[in-house]
């Protein structure tokens, strides 16, 4: 049976026309190869109902506004890697459940290449009924059915009107988000991960044989150690990559061996024309990125590795036998370098063609949109039997951070795993444990805060951060200086205060941020700002001095710890029903091959998430070595089951469901796995929808809290819940499996049933119910589920859970004749709810004709136009379209009299009624409305009329109350669990339709609204 949805989720499943406006296609910060972090970026598209056909792929998105420039063109029929059949004389090409490449997805078959090439043709035929004049410059079949490339305003709009598209999305550029891990995971030794997988008397470099691991990124250093053949195997009989050289110099064509047996480049949504001169137009890693991700996840074992002239021990990727595939997506640029989504989504339909086991992508990404076209690309890849790993983001501590919110990637957390410190002692004996790599200071050396070496005209503040030219250097000679961290690269002070002739540096925090074991330009220790209050005290009395030491006697760092900059949940996406991320890894101070270019060294310390991913990424091939039957799903499953605590108390928003623990991987006995035809029954319970009809993506829609995931999220909670999981045993015991509930206080939590006995191979559903039980309205309850079975085993899975506050009906309608209203709502809280009136507004109505267009022309003779006046800077307006012939879609568009270019569209799919509701951001004096119905399935335009009612709302926002509604009374007390009504008066003409909302407030907050129609 499926399980009721919660009412935000049935609201959209019902409401056809709507445009979801899914903010956060976002680069979720990052850390650049000096360290310095990258800024959050965000954008908006909105998901709009798609095209006729049963091989959709997803459903469509679309700007509000298109402009010319670089756009994905995603179309509706799916791509090779997940195409089930269904359009006639075309085999299916996806591989069965749990398959990968090696056992059924194959792209260089015939079968694949025939539809493949149905693919392209069909492509061509929307670029020509767009009338586009540039051909794109990436054609997308594997991984993704689309293609990229630069379409003019016009282009973009016909593209997005047409039933084979679904989605037209701007190109964007995104930014990448990295001795002791393969020891401090338990990897090495006669019981590790190694010798569980290929024996105890095999070597190290046999681990991962036979897995082909890609990595898109900045692309990869082919003469580092890490990537030379030391008695690899040729790759596998099926694997399609190779090396794509580009230029011969910079990246000959031997690069390629046994180790790495794959390099390309995608350079076209990036551009050329913008790389900075340390680029060549190949897959050579110039900022090392790449190459310190790629070493990580499958670098060779036993690389001795040197950083400053001093030995740093030998270096392993997680995988030292698996063999590498890099896919260079990223890049170094004028002015500013990253990854164009177009790059990076042609990198993930390479990877996925030339037939890899496992995909790293330590790139930013959005933090809420689930239909994303990497986001996309990704669950075709999973659904071909790719395990995908990708970096949460480096936005931490702040929550709802997290990126990479689908449930078919494993999102990577990032903790500390080695202690790198030394020790500052003060003049008069003060001692300052902080992070640090560097040689020492041992001499006694004066101390100065940077704010006070600034150089003539230089404010005092900038100094103090030693940002670039603001230190005075006479002042600054044979200082140890103090330097605030902010605003620029922490390697980079170290280098201003050495270029000042400093002697050394003490780097400060000034809020609660990680520390990092950073390679600095001269003697440099790292401290939290705790002590920076302490440490300016000192340095602000008579002649201070101080000393770094090669110790950290005393110190009480322990070490897992999930690092401040890790992004945090709870997700922006699936209303918080979904917890992300998923696992937490190795992600601070990570020792790895580099760029020479980058940093003058082969090797590299780097923190970020983008290092913890691809620890996943390698422990991932080596679970594809070990357990062959588990596919990408059950691999996760198995990676977080297993995981176990950091050393501190943390919250699942941070870690999800812990700390990797890869000596439990191979054997999790129990696992919860998904596949493609969940997805979309999770997608379809988000509202999503792609048919010509506006049909969900699935006729079986789930709550996000019931996909049959390792984790547990209910974002709101009134009363009880009860979600379904399905546990399979793939573990070599039958047996007994007893679950126990971890934590959530104020949280009655219930398994049923409480025992389970799964034989090997086999399944079974329980039931875990959810009863708020004193736990705070708006407040997250987190704990854990857990199962202990044979052989002391356990299998433990996150679960959050947050009561609500108030829950009322999204909508409540009415006839016009009415003279009220009921609205119930269901409490949380032991208080007061309180009403407030927005509206109700009558609409003006207006009566007119279309016909069916390619796209929107304002000349044309056979549109009516309403005028329109627009208040400037008014908050909203709601324009509605609606008809009564059959199967007619239309689309609305406001123009203003400065351009015939639209100001503001709605575009959704489906024949239901066509809403827009938003600001108009315009400053023209007049304003015209059109209505375009859009062309059929055969893309023929038709001048046959066709009749349509128009109306407009202003609707009154933030308690603009006109008397047509009231609430006697407008507060009530209530009570957890109990659902209050509200009784309202209305006071309308009885003929006119009204549009308008209600708020309900506690203790002064909005929280939650209805939108009132009486019609």
């Amino acid at each position: 049976m499926t399980p009721p949805l919660s009412r935000r989720h049935r609201a959209l499943g019902m409401t056809s026309a709507l445009a979801l406006v899914l903010t956060g296609a976002s680069a979720a910060g990052a850390t650049s190869g000096t360290g310095a972090p990258a800024p959050a970026e965000a954008d908006a598209v909105t998901a709009v109902t798609g095209a006729a056909g049963t091989a959709d792929q997803g459903p469509r998105t679309a700007p509000e506004v298109f402009e010319d420039g670089g756009y994905i063109v995603l179309m509706a029929e799916a791509p090779v890697a997940s195409y089930d059949g269904g359009t006639p004389g075309y085999a299916p090409t996806k591989p069965g459940k749990g398959l990968g490449r090696d056992k059924g997805f194959n792209p260089k078959s015939a079968n694949a290449k025939k539809y493949a090439a149905h693919l392209e043709r069909g492509q061509d035929r929307a670029l020509e009924r767009a009338g586009a004049e540039a051909a794109p410059h990436t054609r997308y079949t594997t991984s993704l059915n689309g293609f990229a490339g630069e379409l003019t305003a016009q282009e973009a709009a016909a593209l997005a009107s047409d039933p084979a598209v679904l989605a037209v999305v701007p190109d964007e550029i995104r930014q990448p988000d990295t001795v002791s891990s393969p020891d401090f995971l338990g990897l090495t030794g006669k019981k590790g991960l190694w010798a569980q997988v290929v024996g105890k008397k095999a070597p190290a470099t046999d681990a991962g044989r036979g897995v082909v691991v890609g990595v898109v990124d900045s692309g990869i250093r082919p003469e580092a150690a890490s990537f030379q053949d030391r008695g690899h195997p040729a790759a596998p009989a099926d694997w399609a990559g190779g090396c794509e050289t580009g230029d011969e110099e910079a990246f000959p064509a031997d690069s390629c061996n046994d180790k790495l047996v794959g390099a390309k480049y995608f350079v076209q949504g990036f551009g050329a024309g913008r790389l900075a001169p340390v680029e060549t137009l190949s897959p050579l890693d110039a900022g090392g990125h790449g190459t310190h991700t790629a070493s990580t996840a499958a670098g060779n074992a036993g690389v001795p590795a040197v950083v400053d002239g001093t030995p740093r021990g030998e270096i392993s990727g997680m995988a030292p036998g698996a063999h590498v595939a890099a896919y260079k997506a990223c890049w170094e640029g004028v002015p500013s370098g990253g990854c164009a989504t177009s790059d990076t989504v042609a990198a993930i339909n390479a990877a996925v063609e030339d037939g890899v086991d496992v995909l790293n992508y330590s790139i930013s990404g959005t933090t809420s949109n689930v239909v994303d076209p990497v986001e996309v690309a990704f669950m075709h890849a999973a659904a071909a039997g790719v395990f995908v790993a990708a970096s949460s983001g480096n936005s931490g501590p702040t929550v709802s951070t997290t990126a990479h919110p689908s449930p078919w990637i494993t999102t990577v957390a990032a903790s500390t795993h080695a202690v790198y410190e030394q020790t500052l002692v003060t003049g008069d004996g003060q001692r300052f444990i902080g992070s640090s790599i560097t040689a020492p200071l041992e001499a006694e050396t004066p101390m100065v805060h940077a704010a006070d070496l600034a150089a003539d005209g230089v404010d005092a503040a900038r100094a103090a951060l030693c940002l670039p030219g603001t230190l005075d250097a006479a002042a600054a000679a044979d200082m140890l200086v103090v330097c605030d961290r902010g605003e620029n690269a922490r390697a980079e002070k170290s280098q201003v205060v050495a270029d000042a002739g400093g002697a050394g540096m003490v780097l400060v925090n000034v809020s609660d941020s990680g520390l990092n074991a950073d390679l600095h330009a001269l003697p440099a220790v790292h401290l939290p700002h705790t002590e920076r209050d302490r440490l300016l005290a000192y340095v602000d009395t008579e002649e201070p001095t101080g000393r770094i030491l090669p110790t950290n006697e005393g110190t009480t760092t322990r070490v897992p710890e999930v690092a401040g900059f890790s992004s945090r949940g709870p997700s922006l996406a699936a209303a918080s029903d979904l917890l992300k991320p998923d696992v937490s890894a190795p992600g601070v101070d990570v020792l790895a091959a580099y760029s020479p270019d980058e940093a003058g060294e082969d090797f590299a310390y780097s923190s970020g998430t983008s290092m913890s991913s691809p620890h996943v990424a390698g422990l991932a091939a080596l679970v594809k070595q070990g357990r062959p039957d588990l596919g990408p799903m059950e691999i996760k499953s198995s990676l977080m089951t297993t995981a176990g605590d950091h050393a501190s108390a943390t919250s699942p928003f941070a870690e999800g469901a812990g700390f990797v623990d890869p000596t439990k991987i191979l054997d999790p006995g129990l696992v919860f796995d998904t596949d493609q035809g969940d997805w979309y029954d999770y997608l379809a319970g988000q509202g999503i929808e792609f048919s010509g009809s506006g049909e969900p993506v699935s006729e079986t829609p789930i709550d996000a809290s019931d996909l049959n995931v390792p984790s547990i999220a209910v974002g709101e909670l009134y009363g009880s819940q009860t979600v379904t999981r399905t546990l399979k045993n793939v573990g070599g015991n039958n047996g007994e499996w007893t679950a126990r509930v971890e934590g959530m206080e104020g949280m009655d939590v219930s398994v049923s049933p409480q025992v389970i006995k799964p034989r090997r191979g086999q399944e079974q559903d329980v039931e875990i119910t959810l009863t708020a039980a004193g736990a705070p309205a708006g407040q997250w309850a987190t704990g854990h589920v857990v199962w202990s079975g044979p052989a002391g085993k356990e299998v433990r899975i996150p679960v959050v859970a947050r009561p609500g506050v108030a829950d009322a009906p999204a909508s409540v309608t009415v006839d016009r004749d009415a003279d009220g209203l009921e609205l119930p709502v269901l409490s949380g809280v032991d208080g007061t709810f309180t009403t407030r009136v927005n509206g109700l507004t009558a609409g003006t109505e207006h009566i007119g004709t279309t016909v069916r267009r390619m796209f929107f022309d304002s000349t044309d003779p056979a549109l009516t136009g309403h005028d329109f006046a627009y208040p400037r800077g008014y908050p909203t307006v709601r324009i509605e379209a609606e008809t009564s012939a059959e199967d007619v879609d239309l689309d609305v568009y406001v123009t203003g009299s400065w351009t015939s270019y639209p100001v503001a569209r709605s575009v959704t799919r489906g024949t239901g009624m066509e809403v827009f509701q938003g600001p108009i951001y315009s400053s023209a004096p007049q304003h015209r409305i059109f209505v375009v119905a859009k062309t059929g399935a055969d893309g023929v335009e038709h001048d046959e009329p066709i009749d349509y009612t128009l109306r407009v709302f202003f609707p009154q926002a933030g308690g603009g109350d006109n008397g047509v509604l009231s609430f006697d009374p407008a507060s009530a007390a209530v009570k957890p669990g109990q659902t209050h009504v509200f009784h309202g008066t209305l006071d309308t003409d009885g003929t006119s339709i009204y549009n308008g909302t209600v708020d309900i407030l506690h203790e002064g907050k909005v929280v939650d609204t209805t939108q009132i129609r009486v019609q």
